[in-house]
Order: C-alpha cells, then structure tokens, then sequence
C-alpha cells in the first residue's frame, strides 16, 4: 500500500448492536482508516474505545424507538488526528481530521 494513501470506506451494517468486533474485523483486513457507517440503530451520542478503532456514534434519544443513527470508525492509532468533532443530530456526525497539510471535514 501507498504509503500517501488512506482507505476510506462506507459500510451499511443495518444496525451496530453486537456487531463492534466484526466490523473492526471486516475493516482491519480491508486496511480501512476510516468509514462511516450509516444505519446504526444507536440511541444516544458519544464514542467508544474498541481494540483497533474508536468508534464516533451519533443516535436517537433514548425515549425514541432506535432508528436512523451514524457512526463514524477510525484506526486508533490516528487518535491524535481527530481535531474535533460534532454531533449535529442522528444523521449527521461532523468530524475534522488532521492531514500532513491542512484538514479534512
């Protein structure tokens, strides 16, 4: 692989409940940086440490039946890159990464 290059992917899982160690699998083979991963059925925001990625997750309020939801996958030992990110709703997660010259969001 290009040493210049980043694999970026999109992977619909139609749901992430217990599916966390098969997507990193999946996306550890394939040599994926990052992917997003619409469909998540996630209620709530936040992120989440996994062994090879942190997982970036944008849901519906917990008084809402689980739907729509969004889920953004990085290799962990890229941490550092992300400058920051957004939870705009349950559709929209927005994240700023740090590239040798300048940003992508």
């Amino acid at each position: 692989m290009n040493p210049g290059l980043m694999t970026i992917g999109v992977w619909n899982v139609r749901g992430l409940y217990d599916k966390e160690k098969l997507l990193q699998e999946e996306l550890k083979k394939a040599n994926v940086y990052i992917a997003v991963i619409p469909e998540t059925k996630n209620k709530l925001k936040g992120s989440q440490q996994l062994d090879d990625y942190i997982l970036l997750y944008s849901g519906v309020p917990t008084n809402r039946r689980a739907a729509a939801g969004i889920a953004i996958i990085i290799k962990a030992k890229f941490k550092k890159r992300i400058h920051s990110y957004v939870f705009l709703n349950e559709i929209i997660l927005q994240l700023r990464y740090e590239l040798r010259r300048g940003y992508l969001t």
